[in-house]
């Protein structure tokens, strides 16, 4: 097995991660000063229930990154640098959104009486409820999803168990009331897209280099 720790450019490319985070939450804290902040919440949202036990898949949601991440660099070196461009590339072009498309979503009053709502209080008090289309969990969450189906060899009863946990994460944002549909479809496209752009820029890269090499043979 391949050593991941050792190859310290793997561990610069996994604290994109945190950056990308911190930038999120200075945007979320500092948005409110934006003039207008538009009311991201339809009349289908409020058909959709609080259910607080959702708020255990949403917190797995930066631990099952870093880990996912870790797996790539392990078993697929081109698969990791590929797949973390598109999150890159993916949660800027979010970043950009969020400073000039501030979007809100309310909140229930809660009293935390219980661990899921303890924890729905913890995230409702450090993440404002700004920065709301696209969503960040669900385009993340969605990317894990496409490249586990369509680039790892995995048993079907992995691939299962991930799909799953990757589409509970994208129902916990709008059943712990963090994000609408408007916002889950908004993530799932920008991450769709922009793996599509990103593998076809990669596959023209290892074209041109395979021909590179060639004409340097002759």
């Amino acid at each position: 097995m391949k050593s991941f720790f050792l190859r310290w450019w793997h561990v610069l490319g996994v604290s994109t991660i945190y950056i990308q985070g911190l930038i999120y939450l200075w945007i979320g804290r500092n948005a409110g000063a934006i003039e207008t902040v538009h009311y991201n919440y339809y009349w289908i949202d409020l058909k959709i229930p609080f259910l607080s036990w959702f708020v255990f898949p949403y917190v797995s949601w930066m631990p099952v990154m870093y880990l996912a991440f870790i797996y790539f660099a392990i078993v697929d070196r081109k698969l990791y640098w590929r797949v973390l461009a598109t999150y890159n590339i993916a949660v800027m072009g979010c970043n950009v959104i969020f400073l000039m498309f501030a979007t809100y979503v309310p909140r229930p009053d809660i009293e935390p009486s219980n661990l899921a709502l303890t924890l729905v209080q913890f995230i409702y008090s450090n993440d404002a409820p700004l920065n709301c289309f696209p969503s960040v969990h669900c385009l993340t969450s969605y990317l894990l999803f496409i490249t586990i189906n369509r680039d790892l060899k995995l048993s079907n009863v992995s691939r299962i168990a991930w799909s799953v946990l990757m589409w509970l994460i994208i129902a916990s944002t709008v059943f712990i009331k963090q994000h609408s549909l408007l916002d889950v479809v908004g993530g799932i496209l920008v991450a769709e897209v922009t793996y599509q752009l990103v593998r076809m820029a990669a596959n023209r890269l290892y074209v041109r280099k395979k021909q590179y090499v060639s004409s340097k043979a002759m």
